[in-house]
């Protein structure tokens, strides 16, 4: 068996730098509220308050807090891609995860923003770890994939990195990931042949190239083309 890795390790070595463009644009003057709480030292807690919750965002929601001066304390059991079930209390409706101590203007500045991208990205876990799940149990070789548009900024990185938590494929991570053409392209070049020679142009031997297609007959004629290329 492979030994366990953590999903932190994939991510960009800029990302303190992104982090800070997003305080930055939060926060692009004076800081009132920040002045009226002032800067003594205080402990905040972060509380799961959605039963059966596919932990994922820790890297950024540690990032945010290390850029103002804050430490970070997540319960042992908490990490990416655990999951908030047994340890959810019903009566309360919460668990509390994790600990965040530090000057308190601190604190509220970067709250808004730590909780936008933990929140976002376990959303996307959550409900990527249900598909994959829900995939597994047909008995088929079935992948669940995020092929679809993504949030522009910072957040393409943070959903993509809750599908990798959540078990589901990312797909393409942009548009020069992978070379995608559809119908628009077809009808733009005449033809599946003209749009597929145009494409091969610029493309590296490295890259895939894939044809989404609502028309069966274009399927068809795609898969007997690609095994000339």
């Amino acid at each position: 068996a492979l030994p366990p890795m953590s999903f932190s390790h994939v991510l960009p070595p800029d990302l303190l730098h992104r982090v800070h463009a997003m305080l930055s644009e939060d926060i692009p003057s004076f800081d009132i509220g920040g002045a009226v709480v002032g800067d003594a030292v205080v402990t905040a807690t972060l509380y799961c308050k959605t039963r059966d919750t596919c932990i994922a965002g820790v890297p950024f929601f540690d990032s945010v807090f290390h850029e103002l001066g804050c430490t970070v304390e997540w319960y042992a059991t908490f990490e990416d891609g655990a999951f908030v079930s047994a340890e959810f209390d019903t009566h309360s409706g919460k668990v509390p995860v994790a600990k965040v101590r530090g000057p308190a203007n601190r604190i509220l500045q970067g709250e808004r923003t730590a909780l936008e991208l933990i929140s976002r990205c376990s959303a996307v876990a959550t409900i990527s770890r249900l598909a994959v799940l829900l995939a597994k149990e047909t008995g088929t070789t079935t992948q669940v994939a995020g092929t679809r548009k993504v949030t522009p900024g910072t957040f393409r990185l943070v959903e993509k990195y809750g599908l990798l938590v959540g078990g589901a494929d990312t797909h393409r991570m942009d548009l020069s990931s992978m070379v995608m053409l559809k119908d628009n392209h077809h009808d733009a070049c005449g033809s599946i042949t003209s749009a597929l020679e145009k494409c091969k142009r610029f493309t590296s031997f490295s890259i895939k190239i894939e044809w989404s297609a609502a028309r069966s007959r274009t399927r068809w004629r795609l898969v007997l083309r690609a095994r000339t290329l």
